[in-house]
């Protein structure tokens, strides 16, 4: 079963979306796996998130495969290309050291999402 607050990274075209407790935290560029320091949907959370009575952010409905991702950007809203994979994490894998966020991972696979 799927935490509401799991960490997940949706998978698009062009774009890797690091997503934890419906916000996003990172970006990064699939084609040179370099992450995207002034990307609008930083920090946004997804448009189907509403805050509940002790203010934590809850979704109406988690993104599925095939559908697009969308954020509350002030003055428009942002939309990517559908997502083509989901994996859940316990936490952001650095890499090369150019991650958003210090973050170490635990030890094992990442979980897919697949319908």
């Amino acid at each position: 079963m799927r935490r509401a607050s799991a960490y997940r990274v949706f998978l698009t075209r062009n774009s890797e979306y690091h997503v934890r407790g419906h916000v996003c935290i990172g970006v990064r560029d699939r084609r040179t796996g370099q992450w995207v320091r002034e990307h609008p949907a930083l920090r946004r959370p997804l448009s189907q998130s509403v805050a509940d009575a002790t203010g934590h952010l809850q979704t109406l409905c988690v993104p599925s495969l095939g559908d697009p991702l969308e954020f509350d950007v002030p003055g428009q809203q942002l939309r990517t290309s559908p997502v083509l994979d989901i994996e859940e994490r316990e936490a952001l894998n650095i890499g090369t050291g150019n991650a958003p966020s210090p973050v170490a991972r635990r030890p094992g696979p990442a979980s897919r999402v697949t319908r």
